[in-house]
């Protein structure tokens, strides 16, 4: 056999390499396709090489880096790019990624040897993978059911610009909406390699679920016109192909890696809630000699978001009671348990008292469950709203907005006791983030109730009152929009409306008094409170 290339490191004297319509001449550095000569770049056919040589193992990304850029620091991505570029002009068949190892050349190659026979023809087959090559579906043994919580795949999204070399920002895009769904501990999310093995085959819902072992795919396409940009994402109930939510996001190539982060962010955001509700539905159809603690506090979920009524929150409250009973260590069960009673007590359904008798759920949950931000949230802010434990309860919410800095039950609850101890700047960021993400969330009037209170506190009457009165239309029973629309009626003096809208609560509340709401309302600024106070005592509600 002839010398190795100084540069390529790859066996000079072939002549030719041959695979379907593509011929590499490795002599004179030169790819063609289809008999015209492919441009590559010096670094991209060196990089071929090196794979090429090595096609009987994977070839790890450090082990590529330093054969193809000798002596110099360059960033991983360049390497993404350059694979990404040879599968444009080879197939997305010719180069397969092993994830967390690296890649491996697996096209059948017939050889041509020049160096003493040069018409000798010989096939050379790769030796076995280390690891299966992720261009066919494996179809995995369904060895159990779909475990007791929300099970889903994301699934490799669909490539459909006709431009290889934009598989690294596809790939990309899923790899952070698998790691982001990751974090949130309700979920049970298939690992990224194994979902993968779909990559490049049409995928069918129901048969990828039983392969898998999951309810629910998110799925997507990538498209690209001149400069913009397109992604679809859906969210598919596996059992039926059942559509359960969709959104489409558009911006411009230049934005590439920002658009990467605000899919991420809108997708792991809306799949959540999109994925509890679907799971309430799927609860909800089956019979009620069938149901278990996690069914319970799926019928119970609904009821705890509208509560609209008491007898409502109180049918809630006793099939969270029966899941407990059953499951004695659920710790979900106790923070829903908890989430209740503060609702509850914000809408005047409970007094104080009767609120209370959830905390002892709380500070178990905060021992035995720290790993859950949905939990956390539930039980900070019950700590915080009916114990009036401010540092423990949003210490909670902090936990649980690092492990999931895209929940809606962590950041609307962490707004509402940041307006409640004064840090309005910080309140308003994380609400106006939560409703962003989320318009379709059941508790969007809560949502915007809390951003209303948090304008209050921040002295925004104007903004305040525009968001109280969406918020009255999303929910017009919710005490604390009722009683701030006093308020900010009143600060803008617009005193008719501010006497309508103190009847109206009445109306709902004949109880309610000026002391309850001192009483009831958590720690506030003394100025803040005693202009809050004289506005409802002057509006006609009775001290």
């Amino acid at each position: 056999m002839g010398g190795r290339d100084a540069r390529s490191g790859v066996v000079r004297g072939m002549h030719r390499l041959i695979f379907a319509d593509v011929e590499i001449r490795p002599d004179e550095r030169r790819v063609l396709v289809g008999g015209k000569p492919a441009i590559l770049g010096a670094r991209a056919f060196d990089l071929l090489m090196c794979l090429v040589e090595n096609r009987g193992r994977v070839v790890g990304k450090d082990e590529l880096l330093q054969r193809v850029w000798p002596g110099m620091v360059v960033e991983e991505t360049n390497l993404t790019v350059h694979v990404a570029a040879l599968r444009k002009w080879l197939g997305p068949q010719s180069i397969a990624t092993v994830s967390g190892r690296g890649y491996r050349f697996i096209a059948l190659l017939t050889v041509e040897d020049g160096a003493s026979t040069p018409t000798a023809i010989r096939v050379v087959e790769p030796a076995a993978p280390a690891a299966a090559p992720v261009a066919a579906p494996v179809v995995l043994p369904v060895l159990m059911p779909p475990p007791d919580k929300p099970s889903l795949a994301v699934m490799p999204f669909a490539n459909l610009s006709g431009d290889a070399a934009q598989d690294y920002f596809v790939d990309g895009v899923v790899d952070d909406i698998t790691t982001a769904l990751s974090r949130v501990r309700a979920f049970f999310v298939i690992a990224r390699s194994s979902s993968f093995t779909y990559k490049g085959h049409v995928v069918d819902a129901p048969r990828v679920g039983r392969e898998l072992g999951v309810r629910y795919l998110v799925e997507g396409s990538f498209q690209q016109a001149g400069p913009r940009l397109r992604i679809s994402v859906q969210l598919v109930e596996t059992a039926a192909g059942r559509l359960v939510w969709s959104q489409r996001f558009e911006g411009l190539l230049e934005d590439i890696f920002e658009l990467q982060d605000q899919i991420t962010v809108q997708v792991v955001a809306a799949v959540e809630p999109s994925l509890m509700l679907a799971e309430v539905e799927r609860a909800q159809s089956k019979p009620t000699s069938n149901l278990l603690a996690y069914d319970l506090c799926l019928r119970a979920l609904p009821l705890v978001q509208a509560s609209s009524s008491k007898h409502g929150v109180e049918q809630a409250i006793a099939l969270l009671e029966q899941a407990i009973t059953m499951d004695s260590a659920y710790s979900y069960a106790k923070a829903l348990y908890c989430w209740v009673h503060a609702v509850a007590y914000a809408s005047r359904w409970f007094n104080h008292e009767q609120a209370r008798r959830a905390l002892h759920y709380a500070e178990e949950v905060l021992l035995d469950h720290r790993d859950d931000p949905t939990s956390l949230a539930y039980i900070g802010h019950t700590l915080a709203y009916v114990g009036r434990q401010y540092d423990k309860g949003l210490k909670a919410l902090d936990r649980a907005l690092a492990l999931n800095p895209n929940s809606f039950a962590a950041l609307h609850s962490s707004g509402w006791i940041r307006a409640y101890v004064g840090d309005a700047d910080i309140a308003i960021e994380q609400l106006q983030r939560a409703l962003r993400a989320n318009p379709l969330v059941p508790q969007y009037g809560h949502g915007l109730s809390a951003l209303g209170y948090a304008y209050l506190v921040a002295g925004r009457m104007d903004e305040a009152l525009v968001t109280l009165q969406k918020a009255y239309v999303e929910s017009p029973t919710f005490g604390i929009t009722q009683i701030a629309m006093v308020y900010c009626y009143a600060r803008l003096e617009r005193w008719q409306e501010a006497r309508d809208a103190a009847a109206r609560m009445r109306a709902h509340d004949p109880s309610v008094r000026v002391s309850t709401f001192r009483a009831l309302t958590p720690r506030a600024d003394p100025v803040f409170m005693q202009a809050y106070v004289s506005s409802l005592e002057a509006a006609g509600i009775p001290a």
